[in-house]
Parts: C-alpha cells; sequence; structure tokens
C-alpha cells in the first residue's frame, strides 16, 4: 500500500535568515540590524522598518531606536505597510535543500510548502510499517535503507544507508594510495598517506616564496641548497616586524576613527572630469594633487581636533584648580568658626566653674548660730528647720548639675 500524501509532508523547519536569494535584493528591503531581507516587518514611530524579533530583542536591551537613537518603546512598533510585507515575501529564494541537489527556486513565501509537500531532497519518514528512520521523499518508495545488512568481506551487520560508508572504512578491504600507487588495507592508508615518500609537497620555505615542490623523499636534496631556507631566520624577523606594525597600525586607525569618522579619499576615475581629453600622465598628476590636498585637509582637520580637546583639557585642570582653591577656603573658614564656637564654650565652662566655686566657698564660710536650753532648743529647731529649707554640702555634692 502506497503511503499517503500527509504521510509524506516532511517535517523539516526552514530558517528564513539562512536562505540564498536568486538576485541581490535591494537595500531598502534590508532590515538595519541583522542586514538580511526583512522577516515580518515592523514599522517604528520614526517610520524606520525592522524585523519583528530584531527590533523586540533591540527593544529589550535600550529603549531607543537603533537609527536615529530616539525614545522608542514596544507600544510605537506597529506592523509595516502590506505592501513592504509584498515586495520582501515576492523575492525569488533558491531550496534550503540546494547542496543535497534539489535545483528549484520560488517565492518566499512558497518556499516551506515547497519543502513540507514538494522538495525530493526533504527528509520525511520512511514508509516501511514500524520503520522510524528518516529518508529522502525522492527515496521514500524504494526498499527501507534503514534495514541491517551483513558486509561481504567483514561480515559487520551495519545499516544499508551506512554500507557506503563502511566499504570506504572497512577493515577488509585494500585501496591504492593515490601517490605512489600500492595497495594498504583501509586502517593503515591514512597511516601511509601521511608519511608517503611520493607525494608531492612544497618547499618548507614556500610561505616566504619559494615555488620548488618535489616527492617528500627528495625533499632534503632541496634543503640544503634552498636560498629561502638560508634566509629563514631574517625572513621570520620581518614578518614578526610586519605583523607587529599592523597590529599597531591597527590599533592607531582605531583610535582615530573615534575620534574623526573616516573620510573617503577620491579614486583616479573620479580625479578626471574628462579623460578623453587630458593625457594618462595629467590625470595621474592631478589624482595625486587632490589626494595630497585632500589628506592635508584631513591632517588639518585632524590638528584642529586636537587642539581643541587641548584646551579643553586645560580649562578642566583649571577649574579643578579652581575648585581646590574654594575647597581650601571653605576648610579654613569652618576650621575658623569651630575655633570660636570652642572658645566661647571654654569660656562658659569657666564661668559656671567660678559661680560654682564661690557658692561652695560661701556655704563653707557661713556662721552657725549657738544657744542653751530651751531657747537654744528652739533656735536649733528653727535653724534645723532653716537648715533643711536651704541645699545641704552633702547634697549638693550628690546631685547632678546640668549645665
Amino acid at each position: 500500500m502506497a503511503p499517503s500524501r500527509s504521510s509524506r509532508n516532511s517535517l523539516q523547519s526552514v530558517d528564513l535568515r539562512a536562505l540564498d536569494y536568486l538576485a541581490s535584493p535591494s537595500a531598502n528591503l534590508l532590515c538595519p540590524i541583522c542586514h538580511s531581507p526583512l522577516i515580518t516587518p515592523v514599522q517604528t514611530r520614526c517610520l524606520h522598518t525592522f524585523c519583528s524579533a530584531c527590533i523586540s530583542l533591540s527593544l529589550e536591551r535600550s529603549l531607543t531606536c537603533p537609527v536615529d537613537r530616539k525614545d522608542l518603546s514596544h507600544d510605537d512598533v506597529t506592523p509595516a505597510p502590506i505592501m513592504i510585507a509584498n515586495l520582501v515575501n515576492d523575492l525569488v529564494v533558491l531550496c534550503p535543500n540546494r547542496e543535497k541537489g534539489c535545483e528549484a527556486s520560488c517565492a518566499r513565501w512558497l518556499v516551506e510548502s515547497h519543502v513540507r509537500e514538494d522538495c525530493g531532497y526533504a527528509m520525511v519518514k520512511c514508509a516501511k510499517e514500524g520503520c522510524d528512520g528518516m529518508v529522502a521523499r525522492k527515496d521514500v518508495d524504494e526498499d527501507c535503507v534503514h534495514e541491517a545488512v551483513e558486509c561481504e568481506f567483514c561480515e559487520f551487520a551495519v545499516r544499508k544507508l551506512d554500507l557506503e560508508s563502511h566499504l570506504r572504512e572497512c577493515p577488509k578491504l585494500s585501496s591504492e594510495c593515490p601517490h605512489c600507487a600500492e595497495p594498504f588495507l583501509n586502517p593503515e592508508l591514512s597511516i601511509h598517506i601521511a608519511d608517503c615518500p611520493a607525494e608531492i609537497i612544497d618547499c618548507p620555505a614556500s610561505h616566504f616564496g619559494c615555488p620548488y615542490t618535489c616527492p617528500r623523499s627528495e625533499v632534503d636534496n632541496h634543503t640544503g641548497s634552498c636560498h629561502f631556507i638560508a634566509l629563514t631566520p631574517i625572513l621570520q624577523l620581518h614578518t614578526e616586524r610586519i605583523t607587529t606594525l599592523e597590529l599597531e597600525n591597527k590599533t592607531i586607525r582605531q583610535k582615530l576613527e573615534l575620534l574623526i569618522p573616516p573620510r573617503p579619499l577620491p579614486t583616479p576615475s573620479s580625479s578626471s572630469s574628462n579623460p578623453q581629453d587630458s593625457s594618462t600622465n595629467t590625470g595621474s598628476s592631478s589624482t595625486t594633487r587632490d589626494m595630497t590636498s585632500e589628506m592635508q585637509d584631513y591632517t588639518y582637520h585632524l590638528y584642529s581636533e586636537y587642539e581643541q580637546l587641548r584646551s579643553d583639557v586645560e580649562r578642566l585642570n583649571a577649574q579643578i584648580r579652581e575648585l581646590d582653591v574654594k575647597q581650601d577656603m571653605a576648610r579654613i573658614n569652618e576650621g575658623l568658626r569651630y575655633n570660636d564656637e570652642m572658645t566661647g564654650m571654654r569660656a562658659a565652662i569657666n564661668g559656671l566653674r567660678m559661680q560654682l566655686h564661690w557658692l561652695v566657698a560661701s556655704r563653707r564660710d557661713a556662721p552657725t548660730p549657738n544657744s542653751g536650753g530651751a531657747g537654744g532648743a528652739a533656735n536649733r529647731v528653727g535653724a534645723g528647720s532653716s537648715t533643711n529649707d536651704g541645699r545641704r554640702m552633702s547634697d549638693s555634692a550628690r546631685q547632678i548639675v546640668k549645665l
């Protein structure tokens, strides 16, 4: 019983960003973020068009437009006009299985249905009942390639699908060396090829410019007379110096690009207005003059930027010194104010101490009344009452005086 059409539908997913287009798409249909043709295009409030997934990911990192850096939120993103979506969906793309042999091409909006239903190289479920393997759609009506078969040479059980690759590695089979044409068993062939004396190899100094090639067995004879081999230490030193200079040049170029964006220099074709009426020497000399003047203008502009930056740094240094002087004066004034306050507090404490000493001395020197009998008792009672009304020295010593 032949498998139904639904059972032949492929579950292969299509990555629209990885598709190859039959013709280069217009720059107006490319996303500014991923630089690929738009996928589910959306438009921002500032009238820029992006892929829906690209702008969503960008807004998660920064709430600004990636093009003009204006404030942007998810609410400011709306679907793009249907005309833009139709333009990108009608672009002709190649089948994603072209590396397997499919030569079909179709509009982008049809490529998923092509892979799912029509592509002969898309992987579908095997038609044999009980087999869960996948096979190309063009081979679905043939015998199941997932059945185990026995190798006729080593009697090893392999899948029919893997039989061809197994024969290239079967330990019981031998193959000829592509260099010396001698037969070797498959496990030993790769070891022999790595050291085959008949293999044609380049001179060890070929990366320095030596064009000589010879079999591996004769390379020792060549190295004895090769001038590049003799100059290898010097050439290696020069290569290292050139690599260092290239790295330094790259670093300097990056710093210059941070200071000033690069300006394109004129080409020879754009420098001469009428090449038919002028000779080659005149055109080349005018081109040289234009390039020289352009470089002088660029250097002068760079020097002006440098002078402006240096004046800004000097101005900032003057402001910092002025702020330091102001801060020092403020600290001095604050210290003087604290000293005045401390002097006033010391004077107040000394005044209180003198008043306390005077009170203690006046109480110590006060006279005590002396009388006898009842009168004396009455006087003692009166004195006792007067004494009780006043503060005693022992009481004043026990109480806490709050200033």
